[in-house]
C-alpha cells in the first residue's frame, strides 16, 4: 500500500533517506558525465591506435574463416573458388565491421566535443543535485505522472550532460513555478518503494564504476599510465602481425595445394 506524502509535508522520520536518495542519483548523473569525459580523453588518446589494431584483427578473423571455409570445400571434395570465399567470409564479419564503424565514430565524436571549464561542470552539479530533490523521477512520483515536470526532467538531463549552466539555472526558475501552480499537487513521494529505489541506484553506481568507459580512467591517470597504455597496445598490434603473416601464409598453402595461384590481398 503506497502512502504519499506532498512535499511540504514530508515525515522527518524519511528525511535522511529521502535526501540519500537524492545525493545518489546526483552521484550516479555526475559518474555518467564522468564516463564521457573519459571516454573522450580515451579515444584522443589512443583511438587511431586502436582502430589500427581492429582493422588488422578484422584482416586476422577473415583469413581464419576463409581457411575454415577452404576445409569445409575439401571435406566435402567441392572445389575452391576464391571469390565465393570471398564472399562468403565478407558475410561473416558484418558484426565486425559495424563494430569498427562504432570505433571510427567514438575517435570522430572526441575530436569534435568541446572542454567544458571546471566552474561550469560545479555549478551545473550543485543546480543539478537542487534539482533532483525536486522532480527526479525516482523522488518525485509527480514527475511522471506530469507532462510539464516530464519535460523539464529531459531538458534538465541535456543540460546537465554538457555542463549547460545557463540552461540550467533557467530550467531551475521554470521547475519552481511549475511545482508552485501544482501547489500541493506538485510533489508526492512513494515512501513505501524509497528503500529499494535507494538498492537500485546503488547497483546502477557499482554496474557503472566496474564497466567500461569508467575503468579506462587507469589508462588516463598520468603521462606515465598513458605511456605504458600506448606500448601496450603496439606490442598488440605487433602481435597481429605474426598472426596474420601465419594465417595469410597457411591460407595461400591451401590454395596453392589446389593449384589455386592467387595471393590474399587486404581489403
Amino acid at each position: 500500500m503506497k502512502n504519499n506524502k506532498k512535499h511540504t509535508e514530508k515525515p522527518i522520520f524519511e528525511e535522511d533517506k529521502y535526501d540519500e536518495l537524492a545525493e545518489l542519483l546526483s552521484k550516479k548523473a555526475q559518474l555518467l558525465k564522468d564516463c564521457d569525459s573519459i571516454q573522450i580523453t580515451y579515444m584522443t588518446k589512443f583511438g587511431e591506435q586502436l582502430i589500427k589494431n581492429f582493422e588488422l584483427k578484422l584482416e586476422c578473423i577473415k583469413l581464419k574463416k576463409s581457411i575454415s571455409y577452404c576445409r569445409r570445400m575439401l571435406n566435402r571434395g567441392l572445389p575452391i573458388n576464391v571469390e565465393s570465399m570471398k564472399e562468403a567470409v565478407d558475410k561473416e564479419v558484418t558484426v565486425y565491421k559495424v563494430e569498427l564503424q562504432s570505433i571510427q565514430n567514438q575517435l570522430e565524436m572526441a575530436n569534435d566535443a568541446t572542454t567544458v571549464d571546471a566552474y561550469s561542470v560545479s555549478r551545473a552539479k550543485k543546480i543539478y543535485r537542487r534539482l533532483c530533490k525536486l522532480i527526479h523521477p525516482d523522488v518525485n512520483a509527480k514527475t511522471e505522472k506530469n507532462e510539464t515536470l516530464r519535460e523539464l526532467w529531459q531538458k534538465i538531463l541535456e543540460a546537465y550532460r554538457t555542463s549547460n549552466v545557463e540552461e540550467l539555472e533557467n530550467l531551475e526558475i521554470l521547475v519552481k513555478k511549475a511545482l508552485e501552480d501544482l501547489g500541493g499537487e506538485g510533489f508526492e513521494i512513494d515512501i513505501d518503494r524509497i528503500d529499494k529505489r535507494i538498492e537500485k541506484v546503488e547497483r546502477a553506481i557499482y554496474d557503472i564504476t566496474t564497466s567500461e568507459p569508467y575503468v579506462f580512467k587507469d589508462y588516463i591517470r598520468d603521462k606515465e599510465s598513458i605511456e605504458s597504455y600506448k606500448n601496450q597496445l603496439e606490442d598488440e598490434y605487433r602481435d597481429y602481425e605474426e598472426y596474420h603473416e601465419t594465417l595469410k601464409k597457411a591460407l595461400n598453402e591451401i590454395l596453392l595445394g589446389k593449384g589455386i595461384n592467387t595471393t590474399w590481398e587486404l581489403n
